[in-house]
């Protein structure tokens, strides 16, 4: 089970150092849990099984929608800390790009993919940052 709650989602124009282009920048942050949120009973949290492998990417809950033709255009850069393990964790690799939205075809959503080995429950709190030109974006639906 994979529960990625996103924080406020930031977004601002920048200008790019070598064209001087104005470009839109968004950043994603929050705290994905693997093996489901962790439960308090009597100020103890319950859980703590063993080891697991985790390697499921999740989408980001508060993406933007991307058109496929301007993906090469976009620039993404994510990071990974644990925030809580029930017992051990450690974080092998993070990475993030931009997937077809299994709902809207031709749109693309942010990702971001976790290598750990961790007990479970585990809570990652991720960062992600992708740098494109506006005409990247998709509109909002009406």
């Amino acid at each position: 089970m994979i529960s990625p709650i996103p924080a406020q989602r930031i977004d601002t124009l920048v200008a790019d150092p070598q064209t001087g282009e104005q470009r839109h920048r968004t950043d994603y942050s929050g705290t994905v849990w693997y093996g489901g949120c962790p439960q308090m009973t009597g100020g103890m949290v319950i859980g703590g099984g063993g080891l697991a492998q985790i390697t499921t990417p999740f989408w980001v809950p508060d993406s933007h929608k991307y058109r496929g033709e301007a993906a090469q255009a976009v620039q993404i850069q994510a990071s990974a800390a644990v925030q809580s393990a029930a017992r051990d964790g450690q974080i092998l690799d993070v990475s993030a790009g931009l997937g077809d939205d299994p709902q809207d075809a031709g749109a693309l959503l942010a990702y971001v993919a976790v290598a750990a080995v961790a007990s479970l429950p585990l809570g990652v709190a991720y960062r992600l940052t992708v740098i494109c030109p506006s005409e990247a974006l998709r509109p909002p639906a009406a």
